[in-house]
């Protein structure tokens, strides 16, 4: 029975061994197993690279890699390995610097006057142009250019019935018409690097008095230039008067202001891509150059009448000899210097507000130019002569002066503006700038003159009795109003 039992199990060993022995198949079936990779045989190999596994439509590999539930593109909190969402716009969940996203350039979807519709940024290149209604600080004369009175008092400062036609207090400049130019660029990369240039105009403005006599026959009414004389106290040079010339008196005060700049931009902050109102403030440095030219020229002309005399360089003069005399006091304050400030810019909306701040600092170079001048024709024997000196202007001051002063420029913008476009703003504002010390023509006389100059006078040639010294009065200038234009942004 034992014997029988054990030849069965060497029996079955082996079949066993035989079957293990055997060489393998030429033509086995292929095996994919379970997992990340298709393990396909091709002629005895694996294929490599492995093959990924096909994904539903509308689905991307999950973050962990193949072989994993598959992510649906609409889910709002599926991410990428690399932050990406798995179905929208590329962004990172904390915006990137001055509002931008490290995807996208700074600003490249801006449809508005500060950026796209969620975007505040700066414009890359940008223009502005205004018209501008400017009101300049009124001309101080200290003393009377013309007056006129009743014929017993001459015009002469002081007496009943003396009156003032011009000067003697602030003469009106009246408003200036001009315009506003500038334009600008930011870096495009960052927006936060720019530059400016800006041009300012304003035509020149004048306030002119014009009178003359009322009648050629007998020199109504009376119209005197006045003056102190230092020798005899007050006095008049007649332009006209009745029974003894007739005339006229033409007295024109102006003023003219420019200037120039070339600003740096730095961007100091903007808000972000999701605010609903957006603000940039903006950084302001750069060179700055304004001038200010301003005049005073006052000319009377007097025709002697049938019967009278005057005296004119000393000598006597008979009708029909006509005298002219002529003053004109000439300035110009020019600023060079450094510029410093601030641009804000907020909107909302359509609405657009600006406010810019500047402050320049540098030197006002004064040049003061003054002439005068004296002549006598006479329309019978064909002659004229001409004479130096005028009155207010004579041998004691004719000539041209220089002088330098620290000087200081205010300049403040503020501006409302309403977006007609995606690019154009239609705009109203209000322009303030200030100069500290400037030579102004009005404070360059005082009315005191050494009649011994005057060639009109009868005193001409005569003993002196001093002129008093010329000085150049310090004093300031501003000019304000509104502005009306638009800006133009890409």
């Amino acid at each position: 029975m034992r014997k029988k039992v054990l030849g069965t199990l060497a029996l079955l060993a082996a079949s066993a061994g035989g079957a293990l022995a055997q060489s393998p198949s030429r033509n086995p079936v292929p095996v994919t197993p379970v997992g990340a990779y298709d393990n396909s045989v091709m002629q005895g190999q694996y294929t490599n690279p492995p093959i990924p596994p096909q994904l539903p439509p509308g689905a991307v590999p999950g973050p962990g890699g193949y072989g994993e539930m598959p992510i649906q593109a609409g889910d709002p909190n599926a991410r990428l390995p690399n932050g990406m969402p798995a179905g929208g716009a590329p962004t990172y969940p904390n915006g990137g610097p001055y509002g931008q996203t490290p995807y996208e350039s700074p600003g490249k979807q801006r449809t508005g006057l500060l950026g796209g519709g969620q975007c505040a940024s700066n414009p890359g290149l940008w223009f502005d142009g205004s018209y501008l209604l400017m009101f300049p600080k009124s001309q101080t004369t200290g003393f009377p250019l013309l007056t006129t009175s009743a014929p017993a008092d001459a015009g002469v400062l002081g007496r009943p019935t003396t009156s003032i036609l011009q000067g003697g207090s602030n003469i009106s400049l009246g408003n200036a018409s001009g315009f506003r130019l500038s334009g600008g660029y930011f870096r495009p990369s960052d927006q936060r690097i720019g530059g400016e240039f800006v041009g300012t105009y304003l035509a020149p403005t004048s306030n002119i008095f014009y009178g003359n006599s009322a009648s050629n026959s007998n020199g109504v009414p009376v119209i005197a230039r006045p003056f102190i004389d230092t020798g005899s106290g007050g006095n008049s040079l007649l332009a006209s008067f009745p029974t003894y010339a007739y005339g006229s008196a033409l007295s024109r005060v102006s003023t003219n202001f420019w200037g120039l700049e070339a600003n740096a931009l730095v961007n100091l902050y903007r808000t972000g891509e999701n605010d609903s109102r957006h603000w940039v403030v903006n950084f302001v440095a750069g060179f700055r150059f304004n001038q200010l030219a301003e005049s005073i020229d006052v000319t009377t002309r007097a025709t002697l009448l049938a019967g009278s005399s005057a005296s004119y360089n000393g000598t006597t003069i008979t009708s029909p000899t006509s005298v002219e005399v002529r003053d004109t006091f000439r300035t110009k304050n020019s600023f060079y210097g450094g510029n410093a400030g601030m641009q804000s810019q907020f909107s909302a909306g359509h609405w657009y507000v600006g406010l810019t701040g500047k402050v320049g600092v540098g030197i006002i170079h004064q040049e003061i130019d003054v002439t005068g001048t004296s002549s006598a024709s006479n329309a019978v024997t064909q002659t004229t002569s001409n004479s130096a000196g005028g009155l207010f202007a004579n041998a004691s001051n004719i000539g041209t002066y220089r002088n330098d002063q620290f000087g200081i420029i205010t300049d403040l913008n503020a501006t409302l503006g309403y977006q007609i476009t995606p690019w154009l703003v239609g705009t109203i504002g209000y322009n303030f700038i200030h100069m500290n010390a400037v030579a102004r023509p009005g404070n360059l006389f005082d009315g005191r003159v050494d009649g011994s100059l005057i060639p009109a006078s009868g005193r001409y040639g005569g003993v002196s009795t001093g002129s008093p010294p010329f000085n150049i009065k310090q004093d300031d200038f501003f000019v304000h109003g509104l502005n009306f234009g638009f800006i133009a942004r890409y």
